[in-house]
């Protein structure tokens, strides 16, 4: 492009504060990872960065680097996921998710899959079709997995039996101990002879360990599933602790979030 300048098509996972004028977008792209752009004069309702220097903004830039920063020259937004903010519960949700994504990617390191991730899970919160919990178990279960995190779900870790209800998913080891292998060690440890095992073990219902695997399974919609309330509660307990057992971090978003939901 003319000029030096760049494009990019991407969303806007934050958007910060600089002093009382400017405003540092840090945009998540599908060839580039993540990339932090300055917006010059995006406070003011008459810049015309203001329009797509939002949260949640999808849009395309056009930027110029000058040393070690990038600025804002042109920008057009293709999608806005505005409604999201109509609802605190959702708004809420797709804030942590957003931050989520923001720690995972990686600066130059390109990744469609989360940015696919990203914007399907905006998309359904957008249009309130599965329960804000379920999108955010399925977001935190996915991006986790992309992280390179994925559990592995297909078989006992204790005798390697394949069975379709494990008893227990050990949330630090990322992996399943069937109900006979459970028993063991149970029995086990009441006679002084605990085997190696689970460390911070998760019970699962057979209605819990099959959406697990839906999720995983590369299915179109991994958003798709239905579950008893008291089993989706378990779910999104299970997705919620994984991901920050695995990212070993704690998110100030996720507080707003239960605290809204609490309310």
């Amino acid at each position: 492009m003319a000029n030096g300048e760049e494009s990019c098509r991407g969303l806007v996972l934050r958007s910060t504060d600089i002093g009382d004028h400017d405003k540092l977008l840090t945009v998540l792209t599908a060839e580039r990872g993540k990339l932090t752009i300055c917006a010059k004069g995006a406070h003011s309702l008459k810049s015309k960065y203001m329009p797509v220097s939002q949260q949640f903004i999808y849009g395309d830039y056009t930027f110029r680097e000058k040393g070690e920063g990038r600025w804002l020259k042109e920008g057009s937004i293709v999608e806005s996921f505005f409604s999201v903010r109509a609802e605190l519960t959702r708004l809420a949700a797709a804030s942590y998710m957003m931050g989520v994504a923001e720690v995972i990617a990686l600066e130059e390191e390109p990744d469609p899959e989360l940015l696919r991730l990203c914007l399907n899970s905006l998309h359904l919160l957008a249009a309130d079709k599965y329960p804000v919990s379920q999108v955010k178990a399925v977001f935190e279960l996915l991006a986790v997995s992309g992280a390179g995190f994925a559990p592995d779900l297909g078989s006992c870790a204790g005798c390697g039996k394949r069975t379709p209800y494990p008893a227990v998913f050990d949330l630090a080891g990322g992996v399943v101990f069937c109900s006979d292998c459970v028993k063991k060690r149970e029995q086990a440890a009441r006679f002084g002879e605990a085997e190696e095992g689970y460390s911070v073990p998760a019970p699962l219902t057979p209605g819990v360990a099959d959406a697990l695997r839906h999720i995983l399974s590369g299915a179109d919609n991994p958003f798709a599933f239905r579950l008893p309330e008291e089993d989706l509660r378990l779910l999104c307990d299970i997705c919620e602790r994984y991901l920050l057992l695995q990212l070993d971090m704690n998110f100030k978003t996720l507080d707003f979030y239960h605290e809204v939901t609490a309310s």
